[in-house]
């Protein structure tokens, strides 16, 4: 199976598509619309709409600062030339435009009432569920597919050609850009620097402060994985198999081991171990010190998220089999399983004793942590590649569609839901204030909780 391939050739309404921004975002956000092989000073003008309010900002690596005026300026438009400076109104003012209707979405032929809802037992219909306004949207130079980051205030986006992006959450726009060769994963921040891996196989660590490189680590291939920071030491692993530790200050490399999983595509740090998943080979749970390999489940299936480990027991799906399962996390051997109608791309998310699963027919699955018996299922409409997430009250899934659905935990009830532009792929991201989430348009919403 050729692993890399294998989504994007499944993604039906995405292929062959040319992918914009809508013109009321200001302009167009074409793939690959960008120089790769820029070094040095590059430019993207990003677009910020907050309620009426629509700013134009060219973002280039510059270290002038100045502000101009041109003819849009009479209709509230402004742009800002800067090196990352956030000239923006107040972020108060932003938020009072966003909020959730009373009433269900109907804008491009779709309603509430088209996601549907499975459960054990009846509960009210889903016609109360409510519309969502993004407080601001922020293009960021390029598809968004994976999941944003949020920390310290800041939100950190990768996109499909190679853009880091850390933006101000407050109000959307760009603290400050930086350019990878190739598609980059979601970026990790940590106290001084951020790390971000792209597809050739590089590993940038950036300035936390301005995005400025550091050093870079170069793996045999590519690094979209997502690196994991855990005290003074950095775990990257690339699509070959290759983990590599690091010291996270220096990058200089201080361990390594090579996990047999085919096709790399996650990787999880817990209880001692580091599992690792392929799409051309299941499952592996490897010693963390050493890299002593402590169990392999299901070699030949193809996973491709990385399991929830919760206690003693790891959730995992897979993509072939359509199964969903329980496995003693020391040891890999079946507690439960679950089967599933159609592949499972993503991580599984548990709280509470429930087990939430995303499946590329749409469905939404709530199973008993326990014995994976259903709690409740809702059909979405449209394939559902990231994993979901869960509060203290919601769980929050992403669709092919451009939806993302917030859902009542106990019973699976449509609480709100928000439409994006073109598909979410990637999970959303839950701040202190607010839900981010980016699109294969390029656009980065905020939405409130």
């Amino acid at each position: 199976m050729n692993g890399e391939d294998t989504r994007r050739a499944t993604e039906g309404n995405r292929d062959g598509k040319q992918t914009e921004t809508p013109s009321e975002f200001g302009g167009t956000g074409r793939r690959d619309a960008f120089d790769r092989n820029a070094t040095g000073e590059f430019q993207i003008d990003q677009v910020v709409r907050r309620g009426d309010t629509t700013i134009s900002r060219s973002v280039e690596w510059s270290s002038e600062r100045s502000t101009t005026t041109d003819e849009a300026s009479s209709e509230g438009r402004t742009t800002f030339i800067s090196d990352g400076g956030v000239d923006a109104p107040d972020s108060s003012q932003a938020s009072a435009d966003a909020g959730i209707d009373a009433e269900p979405e109907t804008q491009s032929g779709t309603s509430s009432s088209d996601v549907e809802t499975e459960r054990t037992a009846p509960i009210a219909p889903t016609d109360d569920s409510r519309r969502a306004h993004a407080r601001w949207y922020s293009q960021v130079g390029g598809p968004v597919e994976t999941s944003p980051v949020v920390r310290d205030g800041s939100v950190y986006v990768g996109t499909e050609n190679g853009f880091v992006c850390r933006i101000d959450r407050r109000d959307g726009v760009s603290d400050w850009l930086f350019q990878a060769a190739n598609a980059v994963g979601s970026p990790v921040p940590g106290p001084e620097l951020t790390y971000v891996g792209d597809r050739n196989g590089n590993l940038f660590a950036l300035d936390g402060a301005s995005g400025a490189r550091e050093w870079t680590f170069e793996a045999d291939a590519g690094v979209e994985v997502s690196p994991i920071l855990l005290g003074d030491t950095l775990y990257v692993a690339a699509r070959d198999g290759q983990v590599s530790a690091l010291d996270a200050a220096t990058g200089e490399q201080t361990a390594s081991f090579r996990s047999p999983a085919r096709a790399l595509t996650s990787m999880r740090i817990a209880g001692g171990s580091l599992y690792a998943t392929g799409l051309d080979g299941g499952l592996f749970a490897h010693d963390l010190d050493g890299g002593d390999e402590r169990f392999r489940f299901a070699p030949s299936l193809a996973i491709a998220g990385a399991p929830a480990v919760i206690g003693d027991t790891a959730y995992v799906g897979t993509v072939d089999g359509d199964r969903i399962y329980a496995l003693d996390a020391e040891t890999g051997e079946t507690e439960w399983r679950y089967e599933a109608d159609d592949g499972i791309w993503s991580s599984p998310a548990v709280g509470d004793g429930i087990v939430y699963v995303g499946c590329a027919d749409g469905s939404v699955l709530a199973l008993d942590a326990r014995d994976g018996g259903v709690r409740w299922r809702v059909q979405t409409g449209a394939r559902v590649w990231g994993s979901p997430v869960v509060t203290d009250e919601l769980v929050y899934v992403c669709n092919d569609d451009g939806l993302l659905l917030a859902l009542d935990r106990a019973d699976g009830r449509l609480r709100w839901h928000f439409r994006a532009h073109d598909s979410l792929v990637g999970a959303p991201a839950v701040g202190s204030d607010a839900i981010y989430v980016g699109d294969v348009a390029g656009t980065v919403y905020a939405l409130p909780p």
